[in-house]
């Protein structure tokens, strides 16, 4: 990570230069509103595979993704900050983002510690970093104007996915780490879910492509929620469950990110 702010440091000290700042400005906004929704839609993703290892509830599966998931996220930072807009509150909110992330990855990946509000606590402001930041980036490219239906389209599907995983985070540290009430420490709009989905299939661009995945995302959706409001405690059957809607959220973004041009 101390080779990254480096880069960053070097990266923003070229931003006074016009010509770099028109390179910026012209990055594709199909691969730049893919990176920051990936980085969106990993937020809760760390939390969840922590809850998971300390459990050890497929343990050797929740690392690995762990793992893969820090290295999407690290990738996708380093190419962000390549393609910020020529602007003072962007680039602020980058290093506010970079400097939380630094010591979260830390925190995240320390199995030895308890202190489970902090680490909610510090999860909730990374995804609020990371929202602040995209809405800086996106709405501040040329192509934004002609793209939002789509971008909000993918923003949709993208919450659909951080509220799956606080969801598995919060029933995992209260039925297997007694942590009581760690519901009411996450902000999930369960009551979303299957209205944004509905949003989505009904987008023309689209064209039936979704048609499919979005029956599967709701069946896999029924079934997470039943499992949380039962009485008994399946901690596998919820990370089997989570894990595909995980997998399925990550190619519906994609095909909604190739409607963008």
């Amino acid at each position: 990570m101390k080779h990254l702010s480096i880069f960053i440091l070097i990266v923003f000290s070229s931003l006074n230069s016009s010509k770099i700042s028109a390179q910026i400005s012209d990055n594709p906004i199909d691969v730049l509103t893919q990176k920051l929704l990936q980085n969106e839609l990993l937020s809760n993703r760390f939390i969840r595979n922590f809850v998971f290892i300390k459990t050890n509830t497929f343990k050797k599966k929740a690392m690995a993704d762990m793992d893969k998931s820090l290295a999407k996220f690290d990738d996708n930072l380093s190419y962000i900050i390549l393609h910020l807009p020529y602007d003072k509150k962007a680039k602020e909110d980058f290093l506010k983002l970079q400097n939380l992330w630094s010591i979260y990855r830390l925190d995240v990946t320390d199995y030895n510690k308890e202190h489970y509000k902090k680490l909610i606590l510090k999860t909730r402001k990374l995804e609020k970093y990371i929202n602040a930041l995209n809405k800086d980036v996106l709405v501040k490219h040329s192509a934004y104007g002609r793209n939002k239906k789509n971008i909000s389209l993918a923003e949709l599907a993208v919450e659909n996915g951080k509220d799956i995983d606080k969801i598995a985070a919060a029933y995992v540290l209260q039925n297997g780490l007694n942590f009581p009430d760690a519901f009411n420490y996450f902000e999930i709009n369960s009551g979303d879910f299957n209205k944004n989905l509905k949003k989505i299939g009904k987008f023309k661009k689209l064209a039936g492509k979704t048609h499919d995945l979005i029956l599967d995302l709701k069946t896999n959706l029924a079934s997470i929620l039943t499992l949380k409001d039962k009485g008994k405690y399946n901690p596998k059957m919820m990370y089997a469950y989570v894990n595909s809607y995980s997998k399925k959220t990550f190619k519906l973004l994609d095909i909604i990110i190739k409607t963008i041009n």
